[in-house]
């Protein structure tokens, strides 16, 4: 068993979303960084619903590049970019595709 195996545990649970990859049959489990509605909290800062951050396994991350796309929750996103966090895990920035 390798650490990516050990992080599957945390994927299990009733926050994570499935995110599906145009070409690609089996989806992964992400959870959202954000609840994504759009709130203004203060002055300083916007969530954005058409722009989520997800945190998935590095595994599952790794090979999207910055416009594939990706259907979460019925709606298309296209890839930003997917930063790894060194830990086995890492943010993956998506925007609503129009």
């Amino acid at each position: 068993m390798d650490i990516h195996d050990d992080l599957d545990i945390f994927f299990i649970g009733l926050d994570a979303v499935e995110v599906t990859i145009f070409g690609r049959e089996e989806p992964f489990k992400a959870y959202k960084d954000t609840d994504m509605d759009e709130a203004v909290l203060g002055r300083a800062m916007i969530f954005n619903p058409d722009e989520p951050v997800l945190t998935c396994k590095e595994v599952d991350g790794t090979d999207l590049e910055r416009g594939d796309s990706v259907i979460l929750e019925g709606k298309t996103y296209d890839v930003l970019r997917f930063l790894p966090d060194g830990s086995g895990l890492g943010k993956l920035e998506l925007s609503l595709a129009q």
